[in-house]
């Protein structure tokens, strides 16, 4: 596990290379998401140089993230699973041009990761919230209430739209 995914560029042909590991995001890759941890992530596929000659990267990955339940704010695991299929390099002869002789496919990894967090996430859905508390309820659209003190002004609102 760690960090860095390499391929070894000198090693992919037609028949490709089998790619099988886990590997593990830092705190670089979480701080501007809601994934709170990502160890674990199973990256299962390979890297293979297409008829077209273009680097060709296939893959099954699955893990689970940690975030934030959407109510309680309390750390729930997310799992997730997905198939992954990219093309590296428009060219292959350009990567031997700039003699690179690894790649580091984390970033693909990363970005297709980012793609499976949910907007907002409940564990537990059917679960009843305390809807009040000290000086304050939740009010939705069906139920809302008319603060007394801003009346006055509803009806100041009201006369104007008539007019």
């Amino acid at each position: 596990m760690g960090e860095d995914m390499y391929i070894d560029l000198a090693k992919v042909d037609e028949n490709g290379v089998v790619i099988d590991d886990v590997v593990s995001f830092g705190d670089e890759y979480l701080k501007k998401t809601s994934i709170q941890k990502l160890d674990n992530v199973k990256v299962k596929g390979r890297a293979y140089y297409s008829v077209t000659n273009e680097i060709v990267f296939d893959c099954h990955v699955e893990g689970k993230m940690i975030l934030l339940d959407a109510m309680d704010l309390e750390p729930v695991e997310y799992p997730f699973s997905f198939e992954i299929s990219e093309v590296l390099s428009e060219n292959a002869q350009e990567i031997n041009k700039n003699e690179l002789k690894t790649l580091d496919i984390m970033d693909i990894l990363w970005q297709n990761i980012v793609l499976e967090v949910p907007i907002s996430f409940r564990a537990n859905p059917d679960k009843k919230y305390e809807m009040s508390g000290d000086g304050w309820e939740l009010v939705d659209e069906e139920n809302k209430k008319v603060d007394p003190r801003l009346a006055p002004l509803l009806e100041l609102l009201d006369k104007e739209g008539k007019e």
